[in-house]
């Protein structure tokens, strides 16, 4: 093979292999940017139920009741009511892909210091109605449902009704809390973003690669819901003048920052030095986390009877 010869194959080699690698990255973007977006989106709209199981709150002997709940777009929700003894109440609102079980000592304690507690499985989860997550954009239904069960009950006081949420149930039950006057107080943990317009308000630099994609799959999650658009929650917040004990992670103080400097009315914030997404702070931190939830609380709903 003459010299030639063996420099035209080594051109035609290395131009199969530049030609083969652009494919592969065309068909890698093409798989991030487009497919997993959407495979990721609708993997969460289609949550998988957890069972109740066995577990309730007699397990911690604690005397409740089971309701259920009827939300405005006629939805079942269930849960479990444990009454009040000092006339206010709190609303539980668990994780995604969870179910009432997970906030069952948060319960607890806060049954302990008299207050009515109120756990319910959310929309498509648990033993509740729903067939189709909506990312969280009608959680506050839900929310709204059981805030009117409470200022029904005959213990407890109107305007004595506050409202915790771990994650998703943060994100539901702040969102309830810019469009209701009848929640008191609200306590949220781990609160990440509930609109495109959030997540870029919370996005830090290195995750900027991520930006076409992440928009894709909200674009995607507002189609197939059917709810366009959806006010974003830190714009929201700016609007509301209810109480706000606000817990964050050090990793995610972007997005928690962003919600407490919007809020209006008397506020504090609890930073915890703790990597990623974080709703643990009852277990990591029992006492500080009950010595602060309970001092909210008792200032929030209680202090009109000193």
């Amino acid at each position: 093979m003459s010299e030639e010869t063996t420099s035209r194959f080594t051109r035609q080699y290395f131009r199969n292999i530049a030609v083969f690698t652009f494919r592969a990255i065309i068909v890698a973007a093409i798989f991030l940017y487009f497919g997993m977006p959407i495979f990721q989106v609708l993997s969460v709209m289609h949550t998988r139920r957890i069972p109740i199981g066995d577990v309730s709150p007699a397990d911690l002997d604690l005397e409740y009741i089971d309701v259920t709940l009827t939300t405005e777009d006629e939805l079942e929700i269930r849960g479990w009511y444990i009454p009040s003894s000092n006339n206010a109440a709190v609303v539980l609102v668990h994780a995604y892909n969870g179910n009432r079980t997970g906030m069952i000592y948060h319960a607890e304690f806060l049954a302990e210091h008299g207050y009515g507690v109120l756990l319910y499985d959310t929309r498509t989860q648990g033993e509740s109605d729903g067939d189709l997550y909506r990312l969280g954009w009608e959680d506050h239904l839900d929310v709204f449902a059981a805030v009117e069960y409470l200022q029904q009950r005959p213990e407890v006081d109107t305007d004595r009704v506050a409202v915790l949420g771990l994650s998703a149930g943060a994100k539901a039950s702040l969102n309830a809390a810019t469009q209701s006057d009848s929640i008191a107080a609200v306590v949220v943990e781990g609160t990440r973003w509930i609109t495109f317009e959030d997540y870029m308000v919370a996005m830090e630099p290195k995750w900027y690669v991520w930006i076409p994609a992440d928009w894709l799959a909200y674009q995607i999650g507002e189609w197939v819901a059917g709810i366009p658009s959806i006010t974003p929650l830190h714009e929201a917040v700016a609007q509301m003048s209810t109480p706000l004990l606000l817990i964050t992670a050090e990793a995610e103080l972007k997005s928690g920052q962003a919600y407490y400097d919007a809020a209006q009315g008397p506020k504090e914030i609890w930073i915890r030095d703790e990597p990623g997404h974080q709703i643990d702070a009852l277990f990591d931190e029992p006492e500080e986390y009950e010595q602060r939830v309970i001092g909210f609380l008792n200032e929030a709903l209680l202090i009109q009877d000193e």
